[in-house]
């Protein structure tokens, strides 16, 4: 999915010579935080609303320049970039920019996380399975092998490491809701199951085993 995509045309692009009480009230109007500053759509920068707050209504954002944020996404991009910049710069939207450096969208809040929601597929149903495992241990192979022998296929996939132990932690969201055979298989395979969230009632269980082994462990 690529952030020209999900770019929105709908908001406002600003210019040197527009008044800060305008771009205020404009920014009042559409609930953001940010707003972009084009010069014939060519991007010059991002201002916070909090610096425009900090200045005369009657100045014009060119006075501001000096603190402009040099801060876009290609529109050739993936959107995980433009999650990455939200998240690294605290954004309330992102622009969209072209190979000449023009602003051809912005991208909001609620559109990225749309964006995301899609991604994850979310709205689907479906079990949910945190397994535990080594670095050594993982294998994207093997783990497909097992649900898929329980009739099942793997939507998305997720990792990340834990701090705490090393371990890799891997959410697994199924195309099925019920996977009580699914969690029996990857136990048998020396599987560490953390979490577990479907119609089962086996979340509990689980959690308390590996709690009570981390106590143990802790001794």
């Amino acid at each position: 999915m690529l952030t020209s995509s999900i770019a929105q045309k709908g908001l406002p692009l600003f210019h040197l010579e527009d008044k800060v009480s305008f771009a205020l009230q404009c920014m009042e109007d559409f609930d953001v935080q940010h707003l972009v500053v084009v010069k014939d759509d060519y991007f010059l920068g991002i201002l916070a609303k909090s610096d425009l707050l900090d200045t005369s209504e009657s100045n014009t954002l060119e006075v501001l320049s000096d603190l402009f944020l040099k801060i876009g996404v290609a529109a050739n991009a993936h959107f995980l970039t433009a999650l990455d910049l939200f998240t690294k710069h605290q954004l309330s939207l992102l622009p969209v920019l072209n190979e000449q450096q023009e602003c051809i969208g912005v991208i909001t809040n609620e559109q990225l996380n749309g964006a995301l929601a899609h991604f994850l597929e979310v709205a689907k149903p479906g079990a949910i399975l945190v397994l535990s495992v080594s670095p050594y241990q993982y294998s994207l192979s093997e783990m497909s092998r097992i649900v898929e022998s329980n009739n099942a296929q793997i939507l998305q996939l997720n990792t990340h490491f834990d701090e705490a132990n090393g371990n890799l932690v891997v959410t697994l969201k199924l195309n099925k809701d019920e996977a009580g055979a699914i969690i029996a298989t990857f136990e048998r395979y020396d599987y560490q199951i953390v979490h577990y969230f479907g119609i089962t009632p086996l979340n509990n269980d689980i959690e308390n085993h590996y709690h009570n082994l981390m106590n143990y462990l802790d001794v």
